[in-house]
């Protein structure tokens, strides 16, 4: 038999309570009037008698959505500017649904949608979205999702076994080669900074988190934590071994960076600034070019994937395999040059 349990200090705040398999199960259905909880509690014990799924939480998309970027905006503030702008702009098919009510169909159709429509190139031209910015959208949603099982509003996410959009052209990600990273470190501002994100491969995000406890120099190894966010973020603390060009950087910023390791400035400020040096430079690409150029080097030196996935900070295997694009170029290469 489902219950409700009043929380809060006004104790205003519903909660559906009930028992599957001896364990206590919760739904949190916020402020609400005694009318409606009782109507959310009769639902669930229909379902509970036919075993039929029927039951809709009350909270809705639009109320989760304000309460996840508050959220975000706390813990993400280098990020949250663009996951804002995703989140209020490609989201209108869930708008007037409470979370329940979208299911894994719901998520397949909006995929599917977001993957074929047409929008405005940079020369302000029209052009088919690409689907790498489907598969950031598709992220940055489904971590909502995510949230709001953590925060038990409901009990499954429907992008669960739902499949990332898949970039059709394969193409790679791009990345330096080591003279043009050399020219980064040596002619620009912060070279030292360029060069410790290029030889660690951390996310710029991660690489202003860093303060001089997380690296230990007994043991070369630097210490980051991925905060479980989006996309491929695993939550959790990785080390990362500490070459020789990464700790002659380290040599020179920490002493001059008191209680962090990088200048402590905004994220946007730091891509600025990176662009600005890779223009100077006539070079492509931005700051995450320097991650790519980590993985693909190490990559290039046949270190194991599943080694190279625990020092990138890779939930799935499948992300890290992307760098596995010059080896077999390589490869092919060897192949043409073998004559029986």
């Amino acid at each position: 038999m489902a219950t409700i349990r009043w929380r809060g200090k006004k104790k205003d705040h519903a909660q559906l309570c009930w028992y599957e398999g001896g364990v206590e199960q919760r739904v949190t259905l916020g402020r609400i009037p005694p009318s409606e909880a009782e109507r959310h509690r009769k639902t669930k014990d229909l379902e509970l008698v036919t075993g039929e799924p029927i039951f809709l939480g009350s909270v809705r998309f639009v109320d989760h959505r304000e309460e996840y970027l508050k959220w975000h905006a706390m813990e993400y503030p280098d990020s949250h500017f663009r996951v804002e702008q995703i989140l209020r702009d490609c989201c209108e098919p869930f708008e007037s649904k409470s979370l329940g009510q979208i299911k894994r169909k719901d998520i397949e159709f909006w995929k599917g949608a977001r993957m074929t429509r047409i929008g405005f190139n940079r020369q302000k031209e029209e052009a088919q979205v690409s689907r790498g910015t489907a598969a950031k959208e598709f992220s940055v949603v489904r971590a909502l999702f995510t949230k709001a099982v953590d925060w038990e509003h409901i009990r499954k996410s429907p992008f669960e076994d739902v499949p990332e959009p898949k970039d059709l052209n394969d193409a790679p990600p791009h990345w330096y080669h080591k003279h043009e990273l050399a020219q980064l470190y040596q002619r620009t501002r912060y070279g030292d900074t360029w060069k410790l994100m290029a030889n660690t491969g951390v996310r710029l995000s991660e690489a202003l988190q860093l303060q001089p406890k997380d690296v230990d120099l007994e043991r070369n190894v630097l210490r980051v934590l991925s905060k479980a966010d989006a996309r491929t973020k695993s939550g959790k603390w990785r080390q990362i071994p500490l070459n020789d060009a990464a700790i002659d950087a380290l040599s020179r910023l920490i002493p001059a960076n008191e209680g962090w390791v990088i200048r402590h400035v905004r994220g946007p400020s730091l891509s600025r600034a990176f662009l600005k040096d890779a223009r100077a430079l006539k070079l492509d690409g931005s700051a995450h070019s320097l991650r790519h150029s980590y993985g693909t080097h190490m990559a290039m030196a046949r270190i194991p994937l599943r080694v190279l996935k625990e020092h990138m900070g890779h939930r799935r295997i499948e992300t890290t395999m992307i760098y596995l694009h010059i080896v077999e170029a390589m490869a092919h290469a060897e192949a043409r040059a073998v004559n029986l």
